[in-house]
């Protein structure tokens, strides 16, 4: 269910520890446990932020331990990685987490290995969560996770939007939560809350560096030189300069030799992305796969040496750099013509 990231229990706790790789996850979480805060008889008076991770723990000991005028308190921790907080800060907040009376604890951190989540030096608070209040991990975010999340957000706002256009937005935007729900918001928007195609995601949808290198290599596949060109001019336009453009291509070039060999080879591109960048999309190698076929293994080494001397130039020419970029990618094309 792709709405599993966000708390479902509307029950007030002791303590919530919400704990993700993407700090959406902890706003958007944060957002249900105001509410039940709310609910609960909690106002805006009774709530107090800590927001640092070396937040001042006499004061957050002294709050917890002094009764609200109003009735319970909320002390929410947020807006750090877990791994910032020292064993003395994890000791002492489980220690006044469990001597604290009426006083509730949101404590809502990003993480960015597993491993430091599940260690030792965090069981306290983990285990203090369990077993007083609601303890939620949430694992890596996939591509199918965020289409359908994308496709509940447009569904909410009345508009619709099929499994195929969801699966282009994610993977124009990338990993990136927010950035997917205002996409999807702007489109709704666009469509007059009907059906969101994806004509209108082309027309005035935000694309990363990556989706736009690999429309620039599709027309570069397909000759069409000027088209390639105009793409890169979008780019230049939001600000991207001609280094990582250079250095977006050589990615994907190195890719699309990756995935040459191992056809050859008969591994599929799956494997391929398993083997190299499990983390990275795998979308990005199934392009990659897809556009080997255009290329010999020759050209393909060619390329990335063309890529290395472009970058070397790019570093230390007074040459423009913008012409250096077009004749790398006539060369590039005329590479692709010659297999």
């Amino acid at each position: 269910m792709a709405g599993s990231y966000k708390i479902d229990n509307m029950n007030m706790q002791k303590l919530w520890l919400i704990l993700s790789k993407d700090s959406f996850v902890c706003a958007d979480n944060l957002k249900v446990i105001l509410k039940i805060a709310e609910e609960g008889g909690i106002d805006s008076e009774s709530i107090t932020y800590f927001q640092n991770a070396k937040f001042d723990m006499d004061e957050l000991s002294d709050l917890a331990q002094t009764v609200s005028f109003f009735g319970d308190r909320l002390i929410v921790i947020k807006d750090f990685d877990i791994s910032e907080l020292s064993d003395q800060y994890v000791e002492q907040l489980c220690k006044t987490i469990e001597d604290s009376d009426g006083t509730h604890f949101a404590v809502l951190l990003t993480y960015d290995d597993e491993k430091t989540v599940n260690s030792k030096k965090y069981s306290p608070l983990t285990d203090l969560a369990k077993k007083q209040g609601l303890y939620s991990l949430v694992k890596e975010i996939n591509d199918k996770y965020l289409a359908e999340l994308a496709q509940e957000k447009a569904k909410s706002l009345g508009a619709s939007l099929d499994k195929e256009t969801a699966n282009y937005i994610v993977q124009n935007v990338g990993k990136n939560i927010a950035l997917i729900m205002n996409e999807v918001e702007k489109y709704s928007a666009a469509c007059n809350y009907e059906k969101i195609t994806k004509d209108i995601v082309d027309a005035i949808g935000v694309k990363t560096l990556e989706a736009r290198i690999f429309d620039v290599i599709d027309l570069i596949c397909n000759k069409k030189p000027v088209k390639a060109l105009e793409t890169l001019n979008i780019l230049y336009s939001q600000g991207t300069d001609e280094i990582a453009v250079v250095g977006a291509l050589a990615t994907a070039f190195i890719d699309i030799h990756r995935c040459k060999l191992a056809k050859k080879n008969g591994i599929s591109y799956q494997t391929v992305h398993e083997d190299f960048e499990k983390r990275s999309n795998v979308y990005r190698y199934q392009k990659a796969m897809n556009n080997a076929n255009k290329f010999s293994e020759k050209a393909l080494e060619e390329i990335i040496e063309l890529m290395l001397k472009t970058d070397i130039s790019l570093k230390s020419s007074a040459i423009d750099k913008r012409h250096l970029v077009d004749i790398l990618v006539t060369q590039i094309m005329m590479k692709g013509m010659a297999r």
